[in-house]
C-alpha cells in the first residue's frame, strides 16, 4: 500500500479520514465510522432530577423518582434545606405508639451502556433525631436484574446515636466494582432508609434525613 506524504499527517490513499466534531447541543448518533471510533462511556449524567428540583404529580413526590409502598411510616417530602440548588428530598419518620423500625425506599431506572464503569455520588444530611431515637441506616445501591438483583455499587451508612444529627451534609461517592454487564441496558438507582424511633406529633419531634445531589455517570 502506498502513502501520500504531502499532508500534515499520513493517511492511506484509498481511504478518507473524516474529522468528527462533537456538538454538545445536538444528540449524537451511535458511532459507525470505520477509522475513528468513539467510546459509549462518554461522561454524561444518567440520573434525572437528581437535585430534586422538579416536583411530581399525583402520588409521585418528585418527577422521575418512585417511592416504596404507601402508606408508610416514613413520609417522603420536599425540603428547602439543600446541598445544591433550592430543594432536597426529606425522609420524615411518623409517630408511633412504641419505638419500632420504620422503612422506606425511593428509586429510578436509568439507561446505560454495557461495559462502562459508573460512579455514584450523593449528599445526605441527618438533620434531626426524633423522640426516642435509637438508630438510622441508609443504603445507596445501583443494581441490575438478572436471575436476581445484583449490586454493582453499594454504600451503607449507619447512625447509632442522636448526637450525630445536625452536623450538615456529608458527600458520598463510589465507583462501581465491575462494569455494566453485557446484555444489560437498564440499571436501578435506589436509596433505602430504616429508622428506629417513636417520634412525636410535632415537626421538632420527628427524625428527619435529607438526600440531595444524586448523580450517576460513566467513567
Amino acid at each position: 500500500m502506498s502513502y501520500d506524504y504531502s499532508d500534515k499527517f499520513f493517511k492511506p490513499k484509498d481511504k478518507e479520514v473524516k474529522l468528527i466534531i462533537r456538538d454538545k447541543k445536538k444528540v449524537q448518533k451511535p458511532c459507525t465510522k470505520e477509522i475513528v471510533k468513539c467510546s459509549p462511556c462518554l461522561p454524561r449524567e444518567l440520573v434525572r432530577n437528581g437535585g430534586f428540583e422538579i416536583l411530581g404529580a399525583f402520588d409521585q413526590v418528585f418527577e422521575h423518582w418512585t417511592t416504596g409502598p404507601q402508606p408508610s411510616d416514613i413520609r417522603v417530602d420536599e425540603s428547602g434545606i439543600a446541598h445544591e440548588g433550592i430543594s432536597s428530598m426529606s425522609f420524615n419518620s411518623l409517630p408511633t405508639d412504641e419505638v419500632q423500625f420504620k422503612s422506606q425506599r425511593v428509586f429510578q431506572n436509568v439507561a446505560v451502556e454495557p461495559g462502562c464503569f459508573l460512579v455514584l455520588s450523593y449528599a445526605t444530611n441527618f438533620l434531626q433525631a426524633g423522640v426516642d431515637f435509637d438508630e438510622l441506616s441508609f443504603r445507596a445501591r445501583v443494581y441490575y436484574n438478572g436471575t436476581r438483583p445484583t449490586d454493582i455499587i453499594n454504600i451503607e451508612t449507619r447512625y447509632g446515636s442522636a448526637i450525630l444529627a445536625g452536623t450538615g451534609f456529608d458527600f458520598h461517592q463510589k465507583v462501581s466494582d465491575v462494569p455494566v454487564p453485557e446484555g444489560n441496558t437498564t440499571l436501578t438507582v435506589e436509596f433505602q432508609i430504616r429508622i428506629r424511633d417513636r417520634a412525636g406529633v410535632t415537626g421538632d419531634d420527628l427524625t428527619v434525613f435529607l438526600l440531595d445531589s444524586v448523580s450517576l455517570r460513566p467513567v
